[in-house]
């Protein structure tokens, strides 16, 4: 064997080792400001990008971190801590990545450098999943609730679409970007689009029984006729946009409604039974196959068991997903939502807190005065919440620092609820899971309309945390919550020097 080949052979596998494989993505960042413990990211299965099929690196003492991916194709990945989102990274197979988030300036807090780093700035300006809440794109539907004429509607949105994919093409022509980088775009903002022209029509089939449409049936069962049409939702690449299962969702609503004219009146039977996920599945079972069917009904269960209310009916689903996609990898990402949901019903048939108090006759207590003046203490720290509400939930894992804190003050723990009559149930049995020491009542009426009195604003904003002295006297109206238990216990410091 010649010498040449034989270097050859012993040298490929060692420039093979040093290189990497052509689908690995390495992205390597800088955090300034609170660093976090953790830097989230969308993982792109199968080319899909949804905010809860995710995993997570360690930041060091200095902010760094690094995140390897691994990709066909160009796919979207977002960062975010505790769904905080820093940006978005268009990434490509084969490219490196330097990321710099500074979580302390609201403005320019996220870079990117890279080949083409002035279409990451550019897809990072423009509405994307990680500006809107939630992922909806019911927000940006604002721009066009005034609008009554079709033709209208459908032009400026058009005008609105051509005009973002305009600065890429721009950016493809001068060899900027990829042609693969401006595909994922180009679909991304078709389908982005076509979904708030969706949303619209929902939103005006929802106004028809409250008299406050602006489009006529005919004329919004027009306007999704021709967006699923000229987009269908069977678009394999559909997927790869981080808008699939919003606008896939936006699709099931206008065939049930619209094309099956099932009435709403049955789909509140379906509430009431506790089987609303399950008509939801069954119905997208329908409409949807393959690929896209197996992410709908994953990200489906995802979404519902986030917002913790505990329905049992999601564990049947869930064996049910298991059954039908036995090597699914979403599966990983459901199991410990789904844990949580039979850890709640578990701990129903334990006893109760006897540090859970519920205040007497709760239909005579009016106001917050009312409340305190059925107490007994110097000062109260109140917690307005409800059972329907995430980020409330989700304050209450830092509780046992929070009731360290208050008796250390001597102040009293009391917790407002503002769920209707019909969820009475499910509030008790959250106090009861959660474990919240305390004074607990829900708001009937009148006290509901003095706390968005004391809060200034009918659209109160919850959690809202806020003191009072013995008389209900509002001392301080907006305090920190107990995962901010430092800034909270220098807050109380101030007023309890």
């Amino acid at each position: 064997m010649k010498l040449s080949k034989l270097l050859f052979i012993i040298l490929l596998p060692l420039f093979a080792i040093g290189h990497g494989k052509k689908s690995d993505i390495i992205i390597t960042g800088k955090i300034t400001g609170k660093i976090p413990e953790i830097i989230e990211y969308t993982l792109p299965i199968n080319g899909i990008d949804f905010i809860g099929f995710k995993n997570s690196v360690q930041t060091d003492s200095s902010g760094n971190f690094q995140i390897k991916l691994n990709a066909e194709k160009a796919c979207i990945v977002e960062l975010f801590n505790h769904f905080n989102s820093y940006g978005i990274i268009i990434a490509e197979p084969g490219m490196k990545y330097e990321v710099f988030i500074n979580t302390e300036i609201k403005d320019n807090k996220f870079r990117i450098l890279s080949k083409n780093e002035k279409g990451q700035a550019l897809y990072n300006q423009i509405p994307n999943r990680s500006m809107l809440i939630g992922g909806h794109f019911e927000i940006e539907t604002k721009n066009y609730t005034k609008d009554s004429v079709i033709s209208q509607i459908t032009q400026k949105n058009e005008k609105a679409r051509e005009t973002e994919i305009a600065e890429f093409k721009k950016l493809l022509k001068n060899k900027e970007i990829s042609k693969d980088f401006y595909n994922l775009i180009e679909t991304d903002r078709n389908y982005f689009h076509k979904g708030i022209m969706g949303s619209l029509g929902f939103i005006n089939f929802l106004n028809v029984s409250r008299n406050k449409n602006t489009l006529t049936p005919a004329q919004y069962s027009e306007l999704w006729a021709v967006i699923f049409d000229s987009n269908p939702v069977t678009n394999p690449e559909l997927l790869r946009s981080p808008w699939f299962f919003y606008y896939a969702e936006n699709y099931l609503r206008y065939q049930e409604l619209i094309i099956e004219k099932t009435d709403i009146a049955a789909l509140s039977e379906y509430h009431k039974k506790g089987l609303i996920h399950t008509h939801n599945i069954d119905n997208a079972k329908k409409h949807l196959s393959g690929k896209q069917l197996e992410y709908y009904f994953a990200a489906y269960i995802y979404y519902e068991a986030i917002n913790k209310n505990y329905e049992k009916e999601l564990i049947t689903l869930f064996e049910q997903f298991k059954k039908e996609y036995p090597s699914s990898p979403y599966t990983l990402f459901l199991e410990p939502e789904i844990i949580s949901i039979i850890a709640f019903h578990k701990k129903k048939e334990e006893s109760v807190n006897e540090k859970i108090k519920f205040i007497d006759n709760p239909a005579t207590v009016n106001s917050v005065k009312d409340v305190i003046k059925e107490l007994n203490g110097k000062q109260y720290y109140i917690d307005i919440w409800a059972t329907w509400c995430g980020p409330c939930k989700a304050e209450f894992k830092d509780n046992t620092k929070l009731y360290e804190l208050l008796k250390s003050k001597n102040i009293t723990m009391v917790y407002i609820s503002i769920d209707k009559e019909n969820r009475e149930n499910q509030w008790k049995d959250m106090i009861h899971f959660y474990s919240l020491e305390g004074h607990h009542i829900r708001a009937n009426e009148k006290l509901d309309a003095d706390l968005r009195t004391l809060y200034g604003n009918q659209s109160m904003s919850i959690p809202w945390h806020f003191l009072t002295d013995e008389n209900g006297t509002v001392i301080k109206k907006s305090l920190n919550g107990p995962s901010e238990i430092e800034s909270l216990e220098k807050q109380l410091n101030e007023v309890n020097p």
